[in-house]
């Protein structure tokens, strides 16, 4: 195995946390575990309890894949600093998800705290997204497979990609806000969500409202954001299949938040459109990170 196999499967296992914590939301189970790190005397056995285990163990392992990519680091890669840098952002970005998590259970804060471990989920997913690419990159450079130079992409693509990535953050802290206030249960008179959390008055039908608008209004921004990024990669002819893939996502995810909104969010909908969005900006990441990294070949000057 080399380096970037592993960073790339701790990527993709940070995706499957992601979705396993979407899942749990879904089922307001954040609690059925009383007690962090180990459960404790569980409230009810059922499904619940069963994906909060798995939560926690996939945790665990997420944990060990860290600890050993940093080891691998200090051995083998202290010499990059790009590296380097990404996997301590990395690693204290998971330190904060571990114990701010455990603070969550512990101390039972409400619901609209989540919002704080959903958008430090996202930033954690890209930072081993650009460490993969940095390692796979490295891995090329010594096969010569790439020249090590500088990468010559324009600011114009830079701009427009890191624009499209603060539009895929405003849009998950708006879904998450909307979400774990309560306000899209309380827009179909459903309060289970907050009621785990120990609140027991919904938000009124007038703040819920805002909150879909203003959520609708970043999607909004998103769309603008990602037609615009597809535009600048067909001008300067690289990443264009990457842009395509990031407007079909999109495009997706919007369907995907009609149909959770038709269906008085129908837990399977919504884990996919959680799960749609940590993919997009997944691949947003990833497109960003392209557009750092050294050296440059002509299939990818044409991609």
């Amino acid at each position: 195995m080399k380096f970037h196999h592993l960073a790339w499967a701790t990527t993709v296992v940070i995706g499957l946390q992601m979705i396993l914590a979407g899942i749990i939301v879904g089922e307001d189970a954040g609690f059925v575990c009383p007690n962090w790190p180990v459960c404790g005397h569980p409230i009810s056995i059922s499904g619940s309890l069963i994906f909060e285990l798995v939560h926690r163990f996939v945790a665990a392992l997420l944990g060990v894949f860290v600890i050993w990519l940093f080891i691998w680091l200090l051995v083998s890669y202290c010499h990059n600093r790009a590296m380097m840098w990404t996997c301590c952002l990395g690693l204290v970005s998971l330190l904060i998800q571990i114990v701010y998590a455990g603070l969550i259970v512990l101390f039972v804060f409400p619901g609209t705290a989540t919002t704080v471990d959903v958008l430090n989920s996202m930033v954690m997913l890209s930072l081993f997204v650009h460490l993969a690419n940095l390692a796979q990159r490295d891995d090329q450079i010594k096969h010569s497979a790439v020249l090590e130079a500088p990468n010559p992409q324009c600011k114009a693509l830079k701009r427009a990609a890191w624009i499209l990535y603060v539009c895929g953050l405003l849009a998950v802290a708006a879904g998450a806000v909307f979400r774990h206030t309560g306000a899209s249960q309380a827009l179909f008179g459903q309060d289970s969500y907050i009621s785990s959390h120990g609140r027991h008055v919904p938000p009124s039908q007038m703040l819920s409202q805002s909150l879909l608008g203003i959520h609708m209004v970043t999607a909004a921004l998103l769309i603008l954001a990602g037609i615009w990024f597809a535009l600048t990669t067909f001008k300067h002819k690289y990443l264009r299949n990457v842009s395509v893939l990031i407007f079909a996502l999109i495009v997706i995810q919007g369907i995907l938040g009609v149909v959770s909104l038709q269906t008085a969010l129908e837990i399977v909908v919504v884990t996919f459109h959680w799960g749609v969005a940590g993919l997009i900006i997944g691949v947003i990441a990833f497109a960003l990170s392209r557009l750092y990294l050294p050296g440059a070949n002509a299939r990818e000057e044409l991609s």
